[in-house]
């Protein structure tokens, strides 16, 4: 006599499987083909220690992967021209001190970069008067446009990740950095060694924030519907609203672990309900990305 529960074991396999493997849609950040001579430079902005595992997780670990695990893209993006992996740098502009534990998770920092794969020579922490750890205060965009802006110039970035206009928890740090790249992009074109490109973090309902193992499913049923609907002619590139024209990646269990990993570095933070996020948040497995666009007219900082 069969076992009933062999039979949902069965049914569940295919997707099981499917999370092993991380997946990332078509059109990823401009990165160039793989036979540049150099790599490109992506800087990741975040406001406090944490948010680099907490929210960016799945990003850095596709364009980290570790040894022996190959970023997977999606089917329209077989036949596509390999791109390079960037050199990933990490810019926190703050330490996150709003407690006094500034010291401490500076170091844990450090440890969740290692645990992600950036390198020691590719990594800053900010401790400034103007850019302390408050959940009540903005920090003034001016300023972040002329710090993010020297840090680019000298390194050569070409790239820049940071959180959208609501900075996911709607804490005004978050946004801030949105708003402060915003004014650094309407600086003439003519200001950058590169042509310079910003993505924002798309922020989530709480609906849709809070949905755990779910979020990597539902991302990548919607990337496989998106790449049927293009190869039989009925969605293109930037057709359909339904459809995920801006670049998403979707973590594998491997990628999910690390993250996890990389967040737990982050001792002096772990409150109960840091735990039940780990769990239940859809940022450990999936981050979808919308250009930054200028929204000022500035000439000079």
């Amino acid at each position: 006599m069969a076992i009933p529960g062999l039979y949902v074991a069965l049914a569940l396999l295919p997707v099981l499987l499917g999370l092993l493997r991380p997946l990332h849609s078509s059109n990823v950040f401009p990165f160039g083909p793989a036979s540049d001579s150099s790599s490109p430079r992506l800087l990741l902005l975040t406001a406090h220690p944490d948010d680099e595992t907490f929210f960016f997780g799945p990003t850095l670990t596709s364009l980290i992967p570790s040894s022996g695990v190959s970023l997977s893209p999606s089917p329209t993006h077989s036949n596509s021209v390999p791109f390079a992996f960037p050199h990933v740098y990490s810019l926190c502009f703050s330490v996150g001190n709003a407690d006094g534990l500034g010291y401490e998770r500076r170091r844990e920092l450090q440890d969740s970069l290692d645990v992600l794969g950036v390198a020691e020579d590719k990594r800053w922490v900010l401790d400034k008067n103007e850019f302390q750890d408050n959940i009540t205060a903005m920090w003034n965009a001016s300023l972040i446009a002329a710090t993010v802006y020297d840090f680019i110039s000298d390194h050569d970035i070409s790239i820049i990740l940071t959180f959208d206009s609501y900075g996911v928890s709607g804490h005004p740090n978050h946004y801030s950095l949105y708003h402060g790249v915003s004014q650094l992009l309407a600086m003439p074109p003519a200001s950058f060694k590169y042509p310079l490109a910003a993505y924002s973090l798309t922020s989530k309902s709480v609906v849709t924030k809070y949905i755990g193992i779910m979020a990597p499913i539902l991302a990548k049923l919607k990337m496989t519907f998106s790449s049927v609907l293009q190869l039989t002619g009925r969605g293109t590139e930037t057709g359909s609203p339904d459809l995920p024209v801006q670049p998403i990646f979707v973590a594998g269990i491997g990628g999910y672990y690390r993250a996890v990993l990389a967040t737990l570095q982050h001792r002096s933070q772990r409150a109960w309900f840091r735990w039940l996020y780990m769990v239940f948040s859809q940022y450990l497995w999936v981050n979808e990305w919308e250009r930054i666009h200028a929204t000022v007219d500035v000439k000079t900082l």
